[in-house]
């Protein structure tokens, strides 16, 4: 009973006390998203330290606005530092130069498109991110035969796709019929 007791006079207190603190951070933080993100962050490190919840309504009052104003340090802390990193790395990506795509990178751009999107990363990571194929397994939680597999198959759709039209494409499709009629079982 008494877990109870403590439990709803610690929600009577939030509810007194949650417009002010909501307001205390949209005065302090540039938008109402933070402002959200740190009343969110406040509610849960009381929920956690409930039982340092002084009894008395207004020392009550005075821990929840200590608590929200270790929460706003806490939450500016992170915004200088996600701040500070974005300003170096937006100075790293002025110094980079952009890829340039000529009308081959395009069309291999564009053939990438077309093949299933797993298969088109696997490509991506082997061959403009230099993975290796146990790599790429890594990042996409597959086993490393199953990359090899994928790799394979997607570069002859690639490579399918990519042929120039005409008669060099239907000599190379008449090789590949012949060869396919050669290895495939008789009835």
């Amino acid at each position: 009973m008494k877990r109870a007791h403590r439990e709803s006079a610690f929600e009577a207190i939030i509810q007194a006390n949650e417009h002010d603190l909501l307001r205390y951070f949209q005065r302090r933080l540039l938008t109402n998203a933070d402002a959200a993100d740190a009343f969110g962050d406040l509610m849960l490190t009381a929920w956690k330290l409930r039982r340092r919840l002084p009894a008395d309504l207004t020392q009550a009052r005075m821990w929840l606005f200590a608590t929200a104003h270790n929460v706003l340090r806490g939450a500016r802390r992170t915004a200088a530092r996600r701040s500070a990193a974005a300003d170096r790395f937006a100075r790293e990506v002025r110094t980079l130069t952009a890829p340039t795509w000529d009308e081959s990178a395009i069309d291999v751009r564009d053939a990438l498109e077309r093949i299933p999107a797993e298969d088109a990363e696997i490509i991506r990571l082997t061959y403009w991110d230099g993975l290796s194929s146990d790599e790429v397994a890594g990042v996409l939680r597959l086993n490393p035969s199953t990359v090899r597999t994928r790799l394979s198959r997607a570069r002859q759709r690639l490579r399918v796709m990519l042929e120039p039209p005409g008669p060099a494409r239907d000599a190379h499709d008449a090789r590949r019929s012949a060869a396919f009629a050669r290895t495939s079982p008789t009835d």
